[in-house]
């Protein structure tokens, strides 16, 4: 018998991760940069890498936190972080190689076998990382990240965080395959890239 267990879920996904002027090694690379930038978050954030199991989506990673992680946790240092780190890349990679994300933070329940984990919550947060709503978010910025955190994530955050780490957060009906959602979301951090 799988015994569901409770989960603090983190999705972040590559914006254009297979366009036709990015390399194969140009994608290797990306993903090296996420995936430093993102353990360095949660180094930062002291949480434990026992804490956290990331699954590998090619385009992206799907984190789990235990249940103990607090979401404010992650928004307050994760996420500023990450942007931090995608900024540092982005001013000196070449144009085809700079990264924008879409993210999601959610919670929820999870069961798991040896093949890995199943259930409503985590395909909602793999689900609302394909929302239209992140995907237009973006196309016309060049900010490193839109986040949307869900009611779920929002209702277990302390009142005292319930304010963006960087930007503002807008009530935003998101559009999934099976249902229309109401999260909050924000674009992190404003671009101070260079044309080109």
């Amino acid at each position: 018998m799988h015994k569901p267990v409770r989960k603090t879920f983190l999705g972040l996904d590559i914006v254009g991760f297979t366009r036709p002027d990015r390399t194969d090694s140009a994608c290797l690379a990306m993903r090296r940069v996420l995936y430093d930038a993102l353990t360095t978050g949660l180094q930062r954030a002291d949480i434990r890498p026992a804490a956290c199991e990331m699954l590998d989506r090619g385009d992206g990673i799907m984190s789990l936190l235990d249940d103990a992680v607090e979401p404010g946790l992650v928004l307050d240092t994760v996420v500023p972080s990450l942007v931090a780190a995608l900024r540092r890349h982005n001013t000196m990679a070449a144009p085809h190689e700079r990264i924008q994300l879409r993210a999601v933070l959610h919670t929820g329940v999870t069961i798991s076998d040896d093949r890995g984990h199943v259930g409503r919550d985590i395909s909602h947060a793999f689900r609302l990382l394909d929302a239209p709503e992140l995907r237009l978010a973006l196309s016309d910025s060049r900010a490193e990240l839109v986040l949307a955190v869900t009611d779920a994530a929002w209702d277990r955050l302390r009142p005292d965080r319930r304010r963006p780490p960087v930007g503002r957060f807008r009530r935003t009906l998101l559009s999934t395959k099976e249902a229309a959602v109401r999260a909050w979301v924000a674009i992190v951090a404003p671009d101070l890239l260079p044309v080109g």
